[in-house]
């Protein structure tokens, strides 16, 4: 079997801006059958040449019923099925049941569900052996007041299921505790993103100093064939709001391999032994420390630039593991170019009024800029704790140094938000 022979079942299409996943997918040839829940986005592909099918199937956030509704759709419709992939983190555990029902390649359930529970992985880390932050599952106010009392300050209050930092917040006191709970729990609700649909405990844990970074691995039968590693740049506290990251680090170089060998064990320990993992962790004043595991691909435009950076296509790479293929790797020995990501935040609450991006980046090697708000838009500032993303500029160049030059030419006016009126 070849990628251009081969059918794919991609259990979770993700938000609109993944359509250039299925792009990258068709260029391959391969023959991919989309499932997702009804009404979504994702059915548009197979008009557009993208997709060869497309399917419904109901979405709880419970993986053994989602599980249950895919294979019921893919046994009615007769989908044949070389391999099963996702590439969004609400649908990894799915997508890892559906391929140990139907026989095919994959990490196992067990192993899947046992990352992607931020409360679980905490406690299969300290069972394991592996350096892990004190961390208590919390589910009300006075579960929180307990388990700051024997954790201590500063903690991180995160929820047990989310992504990019959704819910996240840094607490220092006792004092603080109420309102960041109310805060937390407004956001981690269903309605705010389906991802919460799995479900809204939330835990409280150690706050680790240091230099965060994103560490993309490619694993085969347990062995590590490729690593990049991206240094995030600080988050807006006490929110811990990402602001941005550059490809390749400019950290001590020592400290950055302690990261990545401790997130290669840390995925052989979980038992994750195959497919693409992104892994966030820090280099703190204690050593390498796991922040969380996923078992997918890293969102957002994090393929463009490991592929930029290194020529190694994720997407691709989490293909052919999931139809068992051979890898096809050949990663370049030094960084082909540099690359930076900055996102851009309201920097007040109010009406969005203005959102001036430059368009130039001449002599950019890769440049994108995401827009993620409308003019004329409600938005939340930093005084609102999570403040509203308005866009994401990605800008690759043939050093740091120039491509941090460039992106701040594109986000060098500030956007213009007229402010909320104030109740009188």
């Amino acid at each position: 079997m070849t990628v251009e022979d081969a059918s794919v079942l991609v259990v979770g299409a993700g938000y609109s801006g993944k359509r250039r996943l299925f792009e990258r997918l068709a260029g391959l040839g391969v023959r991919a059958v989309v499932v997702d829940e009804p009404g979504h986005w994702s059915e548009s592909l197979v008009a557009d040449g993208l997709a060869d099918a497309w399917i419904s199937a109901p979405v709880t956030g419970d993986a053994d019923a989602d599980a249950a509704s895919v294979l019921a759709a893919v046994r009615h419709d007769r989908i044949p099925a070389d391999g099963v992939a996702t590439y969004w983190e609400d649908s990894v555990s799915v997508a890892a049941r559906v391929a140990a029902a139907l026989g095919l390649p994959g990490n196992s359930p067990q192993s899947v569900d046992a990352a992607r529970s931020k409360v679980r992985m905490r406690e299969v880390s300290a069972e394991l052996g592996l350096p892990t932050p004190m961390a208590q599952r919390v589910r009300s106010l006075d579960e929180l007041y307990a388990a700051a009392a024997e954790i201590g300050f500063p903690a991180v209050v995160k929820p047990e299921f989310g992504a990019s930092a959704m819910g996240c917040v840094r607490v220092d006191s006792f004092e603080s505790l109420p309102h960041v709970y109310r805060l937390v729990r407004d956001v981690v609700r269903p309605e705010t993103d389906g991802i919460f649909r799995a479900g809204n405990d939330l835990l409280l844990e150690e706050y680790l100093d240091g230099v965060e970074f994103d560490v993309d691995l490619v694993m085969d039968d347990g062995a590590c064939l490729f690593s990049s590693v991206s240094q995030n740049w600080p988050t807006a506290e006490p929110s811990l709001q990402e602001t941005g990251l550059h490809c390749p680090p400019n950290h001590s170089r020592r400290a950055v391999r302690g990261l990545v060998d401790l997130s290669i064990q840390t995925a052989r320990a979980f038992g994750l032994a195959r497919g693409v993992l992104h892994i966030e962790g820090k280099c703190t004043s204690r050593g390498p420390r796991i922040v969380e595991v996923n078992t997918r691909m890293g969102g957002g435009r994090i393929h463009q630039i490991v592929e930029a950076v290194w020529g190694v296509d994720l997407i691709e790479a989490q293909l052919r593991s999931s139809l068992d293929l051979p890898p096809a790797l050949a990663p370049s020995r030094r960084p082909r170019c540099a690359v930076v990501n900055a996102i851009v935040h309201a920097p007040a609450t109010g009406r969005l009024e203005a959102l001036p991006l430059g368009s130039s980046a001449d002599g950019a090697y890769l440049a994108a800029v995401d827009v993620q708000a409308d003019i004329g838009q409600e938005v939340a500032g930093p005084d609102r704790m999570f403040a509203t993303p308005l866009a994401e500029v990605t800008i690759g160049a043939k050093n740091l140094r120039s491509a941090r030059a460039l992106c701040d030419d594109i986000v060098r006016e500030p956007p213009v938000v007229t402010p909320a009126a104030t109740p009188r």
